[in-house]
């Protein structure tokens, strides 16, 4: 922030504080406001850095608060906000009544810097047109369609010229969106036992972000402009006595993208024909809107049994028009071109949730709960046929090809008894059944039962153990592999498909065995310390499929230590350890012939992430001097093994680099109580963050140098490389 911003904005706080304290002057409960500067050195180059904040140097306003109350102590005031003039700043005001109203009005802003090193060819960016001038397309189609050794096989074009003239016609760019969010607020209570609520909120999504496109099998990477607005609004009505409460709600949200389609020039083509396009074009996000309406209550009932119901039902919309089949003009000229089916979706689904639970606690030492979930997502969109499809501009397919209307059904049933054994111990078991009822899935039908037991112990006030265990098997009775492309393609898949591989199985629909374990303890053997820690591990076997995701295993470990030897002074230090394995088999295929062993590969993958916290808090002089310091470190790696059972039929098998992240952090402050209300403060905090991912570290706009298989196309260069950052705060507090 400038000097300029930053006078600025001080002023509007002291304005405000002035203004409302006339206004509201009986009583100031509170008011406080942060200021300062900061200075900044190291390797800040890096969109992670300030990735989803503003860390610029110089002047800058931290936060603010102020309060009011009248003298009665029934009216209330209060506007706080933080970060004020940055790109990460938040404003909350509140105003009400105690007891009767409360009005909350709250402004929020985010920052989503995705990249700094991006370059592209293109112009219009944060359009929906994306282009790049003629001669350039031209130059580079001449470049990569000249064969320079006619005699040697496949076509040997000039990489070097098709490097430079890319390199020489990017530019920088800064990839970067923000959010602005408004909300609103009100609850009103006419008498003790109604309660009124309202909300409204408006956001707002604008700027730029890396997405995908493609011609064929070149990808190119495009900007897509973000210029979204998400209205949202609920209303809630609640009535309760003593014995029973019910509730009325309804709530609706319109979302509205208002960059309909994006539309992209070929780098390498200037001309249309069949075959290659010279512009590729893409639907962005559709408008659509979704409301729900519900009913919940709760009451007691005899034998001290209680009664919670829900029940709800919502609808979903999306119509947006549909683009044409193509942007490629070439196409123009094919005789008996398809025609759309329809001008728009129609999208439609309604949603009924019913939830049922109830308690029953007549045994003082024994207690039973049972509960009921059916959730309904039905799926009204009417179903398309559409004659034919053209791929990524280029291609046309007379096939006929149907839009899926996927919906399901999913039933949860529960119950269970805890008993107390002892006033220490107690007993916990229990059973759940789920039930999925799925439409143009690869599995109908799936069901599962999971057994649940825990056991809690408490001695007296200084220990404490939780431990749970469960064990869940997943069946599923039928699984049929071509559903989905039954549905999709009523003629039947164009010649030559090879289809799905009849053994492989979607992990979410995939017969499972799963068994999941928590130990959570407490111990304060003294006053002045305490341990906690706890552990957990999950093992899901697909012991039924052959392809896909064989086995998910997962384990984590955390201990926290608190040591407070005075009450001026706490000492703590953390760990938190976590580990996932799974372990996948696939098939390198191509023709139907390589359906055999000879062609299966296999994937480990492991990801590994430890993270270490600590620090101390230390009033010296509580009415003079406070001193605080803490530190983290967080490791994350990742690895992929992947083997072959015929390194010579499968090519591809081959281990990946291993992907790492470290983050380090450390921060300390020293504060000196000059006076009761006004405390200057020190501070300063370093920040180191280091990255290696085999699939971001190489790119560029021309990637071949790196992989030949990509002369035909053009990235964005987008990464986000480490940093090192040290921030030196001076920070100036007044309160009273």
């Amino acid at each position: 922030m400038n000097t300029k911003q930053f006078i600025s904005n001080f002023t509007t706080i002291v304005s405000v504080f002035l203004i409302i304290q006339p206004l509201y002057s009986q009583q100031v409960t509170n008011a406080k406001v942060e200021f300062g500067g900061r200075q900044l050195n190291g390797t800040l180059g890096s969109s992670k850095f300030t990735e989803y904040r503003d860390m610029s140097p110089g002047l800058f306003a931290n936060k603010f608060s102020l309060g009011f109350m009248n003298g009665e102590n029934t009216k209330f005031f209060s506007l706080w906000g933080s970060n004020v003039g940055q790109y990460n700043q938040n404003f909350v005001a509140q105003f009400g009544e105690r007891g009767s109203f409360k009005l909350e009005l709250e402004w929020d802003q985010i920052p989503h810097n995705y990249t700094n090193t991006a370059r592209t060819a293109f112009g219009g960016a944060g359009t929906g047109a994306l282009v790049m001038p003629d001669l350039v397309q031209n130059k580079l189609r001449t470049l990569l369609t000249t064969d320079l050794n006619p005699g040697v096989s496949g076509v040997q074009f000039d990489t070097l010229a098709i490097t430079n003239l890319v390199l020489g016609s990017v530019r920088g760019v800064d990839i970067v969106s923000r959010r602005d969010k408004g909300k609103a607020m009100f609850s009103y209570s006419p008498i003790e036992e109604i309660d009124i609520k309202l909300q409204y909120t408006n956001e707002r999504r604008s700027g730029t972000k890396p997405l995908g496109g493609n011609f064929s099998f070149n990808p190119i990477e495009l900007i897509e402009p973000t210029n979204y607005r998400t209205q949202e609004a609920k209303a809630n009505l609640e009535y309760a006595i003593k014995d029973w409460n019910l509730q009325l709600g309804y709530s609706a949200s319109v979302f509205d993208n208002n960059v309909d389609v994006l539309v992209w020039d070929n780098p390498f083509r200037e001309i249309d024909a069949v075959g290659s396009g010279s512009r590729g074009r893409i639907d962005l996000y559709p408008n659509n809107s979704a409301q729900n309406v519900n009913v919940s209550g709760a009451g007691n009932l005899p034998f001290d049994t209680r009664l919670m119901a829900t029940a709800s039902y919502g609808w979903r919309r999306q119509n947006d028009k549909f683009i044409p089949f193509t942007i490629n003009t070439a196409f123009d000229t094919v005789s008996n071109f398809p025609v759309l089916p329809a001008a728009s979706l129609n999208g439609k689904v309604g949603t009924t949730l019913m939830n049922f639970t109830v308690v029953n606690r007549f045994f003082s030492s024994l207690w039973f709960s049972a509960r009921y979930r059916f959730f309904d997502y039905n799926n009204e969109t009417p179903p398309l046929i559409f004659p034919a499809y053209v791929t990524a501009d280029n291609s046309l397919t007379r096939v006929q090809r149907r839009n899926a209307v996927i919906g399901y059904k999913k039933v949860n049933t529960s119950f269970d008894a805890t008993l107390r054994m002892i006033s220490d111990v107690s007993l916990k078991v229990g059973y759940e059944r789920e039930d999925w009822d799925r439409k143009h899935r690869d599995a109908e039908k799936t069901e599962e039962n999971i057994y649940k037991a825990s056991l809690n112990y408490t001695l007296r006030s200084w220990f404490l153990l939780r431990t749970s265990y469960s064990l869940g098997a997943k069946k599923t009775p039928h699984y049929n592999a071509e559903e989905l492309a039954e549905e999709m393609y009523p003629q039947g898949e164009p010649v030559g498909t090879l289809g799905q591989l009849p053994q492989l199985r979607k992990f979410d629909m995939a017969t499972r065995d799963r068994n999941k374990a928590n130990v959570m303890t407490q111990i304060m053997p003294f006053d002045v310390l305490s341990f906690s820690g706890s552990f957990g591990l999950t093992n899901d076997d697909f012991k039924e499929s052959q392809y896909g995701l064989l086995s998910n295993k997962s384990n984590n470990f955390s201990i926290d230590v608190t040591f407070n030897p005075t009450y001026d002074l706490a000492i703590y230090a953390s760990y938190t350890g976590e580990n996932f394995n799974y372990a996948m088999k696939s098939k390198q295929r191509s023709t139907p012939a390589a359906d055999t062993s000879g062609y299966d590969w296999s994937s480990d993958l492991k990801d590994v992430v430890q993270s270490f916290a600590g620090g101390l808090t230390w009033s010296v002089d509580p009415e003079v001097l406070d001193f605080a310091i803490d530190f983290s470190y967080s490791d994350a790696k990742g690895t992929i093994a992947t083997s072959a059972v015929n390194p010579i039929l499968v090519t591809s098998a081959q281990n990946y680099p291993d992907t790492r992240s470290i983050l380090r952090q450390l921060h300390a402050s020293v504060g000196y109580h000059l006076t009761e209300h006004f405390t200057p403060r020190l501070e300063y905090r370093f920040e180191g963050y280091t990255e290696s991912y085999f699939n971001q570290d190489v790119m560029q706009p021309y990637m071949v140098p790196v992989d030949p298989g990509a002369s035909g196309a053009v990235f964005l260069g987008a990464r986000q490389p480490g940093y090192s950052a040290h921030i030196i705060y001076f920070v100036l507090s007044y309160e009273f």
